[in-house]
Formats: structure tokens, C-alpha cells, sequence
């Protein structure tokens, strides 16, 4: 029974976020459009869905509330929290990823370090090719009469 629940509550979940999802891109699309023009309301459309770079919906989708529904600012706060929420921690752990590749923290692993000791250069893992020899023949010499 408690595992019927449990996907039952995760389903209604995803049903959730997909629908808040789907709302923010409409509320985002109104306030960009709005404000800077349909064009760049596409575009920022298209950015967040091909590109993943959503920040310019987010904001669009802020003051698309604010301006173009008219609710008060914290009725747009909440509608746009759910996207500044994913965004920020994501957009943080990019931050440290990067920063920790350019001074060099890398992690290192046993596997490579413990069977090869040079591991820039690669390995040859060619299989040798065997060598062919080639056999004789034996044919039978008949005899030729004169």
C-alpha cells in the first residue's frame, strides 16, 4: 500500500512541476513580450529549450506576472521561485566545477595511477600480427623418357 502512495505522490509531483513548468514558459513568453518585443520572446523561448539557459525566461517570467497579470510582487516572487531554486545550486556547483579545473584539483584515479605510471602517453593495445611462413611444396619428379 505504501508503495502505491509513494508513486502515486511522485506522479502527481512531476504532473505538478511539468505544469508549473509549462506556466512559467507562457508567463515568461507574455513578459519579454511585453516588454522587449515578440522576437525576443521567441528566442528566449528557444534559448531555455534548446540551450538550457533559462535565466532570461525566469526574469521574463517575473515581470510577466508582475506586469502583464498584474499580481503584486510576491505572487510573482512565488511563481518564479520554483525555477530560481533549480537554477542557483546548479549554476553554483558550474562555478566550483570550473574553478577547481583551472587550479588543477583533479581527482585522481587509483586505476590509471596503480598500472600505468606514465598515463599521458597512450597505450599500444594492437594485437602483434603472427608471421606467415611459407611451406614448400613437395611435387613428385617423373621421370621423362627420351
Amino acid at each position: 500500500m505504501g508503495s502505491i502512495l509513494a508513486a502515486l505522490g511522485g506522479t502527481v509531483g512531476v504532473i505538478f512541476f511539468l505544469a508549473v513548468g509549462v506556466i512559467q514558459i507562457i508567463v515568461g513568453y507574455l513578459g519579454i513580450e511585453y516588454h522587449l518585443g515578440s522576437g525576443w520572446a521567441v528566442g528566449a523561448v528557444i534559448l531555455s529549450l534548446l540551450l538550457r539557459i533559462s535565466f532570461p525566461l525566469t526574469i521574463g517570467t517575473f515581470f510577466g506576472a508582475l506586469n502583464v497579470l498584474e499580481w503584486n510582487w510576491f505572487g510573482a516572487l512565488l511563481l518564479t521561485v520554483p525555477g530560481i531554486i533549480f537554477m542557483v545550486p546548479g549554476a553554483i556547483g558550474m562555478a566550483l566545477a570550473g574553478l577547481a579545473d583551472k587550479f588543477g584539483n583533479k581527482p585522481s584515479s587509483n586505476y590509471q595511477s596503480e598500472y600505468r605510471t606514465n598515463i599521458s602517453e597512450p597505450v599500444n593495445v594492437t594485437p602483434a600480427k603472427k608471421k606467415k611462413t611459407k611451406k614448400k611444396k613437395k611435387t613428385k619428379k617423373t621421370k621423362r623418357k627420351k
